[in-house]
């Protein structure tokens, strides 16, 4: 992300204190082509009271009657009129923003994807979850279905400050997977693709990304899938894998070979399949393994 550059600045005199309204641009243009954002600061002498921030993602496209720099500008004027007429309100820092959990974070993260608590990619999430615990590390499975997970609602408030501001239980699944050393995705193919629970805490790890490009919380993890589909071949899992594909790219997520399972139509039980538990387990163990520092 390139150097930010002060557009405006605006000092107050109050009863209250002296306090400065900084409007800042940043070139986010490394993350998305032509992305800029604007903060409004308010600092109470050296620090920061108030931050509200837009971006030319998420607002009217430029040279419009409101596009991201008039409204900027329109939230400096009203803040300045705002702190002068009631500094008391600015006197403590107001943040507007969903801390993630300062627990619950696991060597390996496990997202099960599959809407069946007992079908065949929950046995395979309990494979993994047991090889993690051979190994002597922590793990965490996360059943998506049971969650509440909401759609992506393509607002880039996340390249605004590093949140998301969608009420519902994605933090803690941020939070494993920033601290993971070993993600695994474990999936059935649905209508070519991942389930729809899967998908949404695809698209809403944007806010993960965000947090990468924006406040350098980088993941150093690597990445497993295991899908398994009905029909046999690999034409089934041509859209499951570049999807996975894309989710661990997008997050730095370094992939190892999938392992992908199918004739489940006829097998249906997927631990009735021969030697597939101990390819599962083999190609988790291999990721497990301690290893010199790329």
């Amino acid at each position: 992300m390139s150097e930010s550059a002060a557009e405006k600045i605006q000092t107050i005199e109050t009863p209250e204190g002296t306090f400065t309204l900084r409007l800042v641009q940043d070139d986010l243009g490394d993350i998305y082509p032509g992305m800029i954002r604007y903060t409004v600061d308010v600092l109470r002498g050296t620090k920061s009271v108030y931050a509200y921030a837009i971006n030319t993602y998420e607002s009217a496209r430029q040279g419009t009657l409101f596009d991201t720099r008039k409204a900027a500008e329109i939230v400096f004027t009203r803040l300045a009129h705002d702190v002068a007429s009631r500094p008391h309100l600015y006197t403590r820092p107001r943040v507007f923003t969903r801390p993630l959990p300062g627990t619950g974070t696991a060597d390996v993260v496990i997202l099960q994807g599959s809407p069946r608590r007992f079908g065949n990619s929950a046995k395979i999430a309990s494979w993994c979850d047991d090889e993690a615990a051979r190994a002597g590390l922590t793990s965490r499975v996360f059943h998506l279905q049971e969650m509440e997970i909401r759609p992506c609602i393509g607002c880039y408030v996340c390249y605004d400050q590093g949140y998301c501001p969608v009420e519902d239980d994605m933090p803690p699944i941020i939070r494993a997977l920033e601290a993971a050393s070993v993600v695994v995705v474990c999936t059935p193919v649905y209508t070519g693709t991942v389930p729809a629970a899967l998908k949404a805490a695809i698209d809403r790890c944007q806010w993960l990304h965000a947090r990468e490009k924006v406040l350098g919380k980088e993941v150093h993890a690597r990445g497993l899938l295991v899908a398994v589909a009905g029909r046999r071949g690999a034409e089934p899992f041509v859209c499951v894998t570049r999807v996975v594909e894309m989710f661990m790219e997008n997050l730095g997520i370094r992939p190892a070979a999938p392992v992908l399972i199918g004739d489940l139509d006829r097998a249906r039980d997927v631990e009735t399949i021969g030697g597939v538990e101990d390819d599962v387990r083999a190609a988790l163990s291999a990721l497990l393994a301690p290893r010199d520092e790329e």
